[in-house]
């Protein structure tokens, strides 16, 4: 059985992928922004351990930490930017990651694709990319990709967020997911709990009064999406 958040996780992935319309370069095998720059919650973190744990890829899974880069704690969360901004407050994004090729890299192409994270799902490019070259994509895309982040952050609140890689080994420690911890350096024993933070609740969306026309339908969607239940995911979000 699917666990609930698991479940509005995956609603949220189907209305954005609905909702996208540029005519983006990407294309399988094209690899070039799959880094070890990935930020998660530990809801996504869960699906990503169901997924291994159900294709029965734990010695797998425990194997690829050993291409891990070094990571750091975040400083802030995309809510914690978002309220500190909506509060007036002049503050710079964090960026905790590594430029690092994934270590689910194979052949150029994503191992996890079917569970992959948001912050892979929503990076994108209307041109090809080359190493050196940033992705190019329009503010509206990104200021859509970020609302929905703020929500994932929202229903995970609470929880771990971090480097993917941190908040997949701080998850190992679930019971669930011992045996994966089992199979893992023990320098790593700590290494994810340390640097994780807490997810935090939605204190509003950073959006210009000129991108809502484009991105209010993917808010709606995404409210009034049915999770099976006689509830929609907003419904879910505030608890009801």
């Amino acid at each position: 059985m699917i666990p609930l958040k698991e479940k509005v996780l995956l609603g949220i992935y189907e209305e954005f992928e609905k909702w996208e319309d540029e005519d983006l370069a990407c294309k399988k095998g094209c690899a070039t922004c799959c880094t070890q720059n990935v930020v998660i919650t530990a809801v996504e973190g869960d699906l990503i351990h169901r997924f291994i744990r159900e294709q029965g890829k734990r010695e797998w899974f425990a194997a690829k930490f050993q291409e891990k880069a070094q990571t750091r704690k975040p400083e802030i969360t995309t809510n914690g930017f978002a309220a500190s901004c909506l509060n007036g407050e002049d503050i710079e994004p964090d960026s905790y990651g590594s430029g690092s090729p994934c270590p689910f890299l194979e052949e150029d192409c994503c191992s996890i694709y079917e569970v992959r994270p948001f912050s892979c799902r929503c990076f994108a490019s209307t041109e090809v990319c080359r190493p050196g070259v940033p992705a190019l994509i329009g503010e509206t895309y990104l200021s859509a990709s970020t609302a929905v982040m703020q929500i994932i952050e929202h229903l995970g609140q609470g929880e771990f967020l971090g480097n993917m890689l941190d908040v997949l080994l701080a998850l190992c420690d679930l019971p669930d997911n011992r045996k994966c911890f089992a199979l893992l350096p023990a320098s790593m024993s700590d290494q994810g709990l340390a640097n994780v933070v807490k997810a935090l609740p939605l204190p509003g969306f950073l959006l210009l009064e000129e991108e809502m026309e484009k991105i209010a339908p993917l808010l709606e969607a995404i409210f009034t999406h049915p999770i099976g239940d006689g509830r929609t995911i907003e419904n879910i979000l505030n608890n009801r």
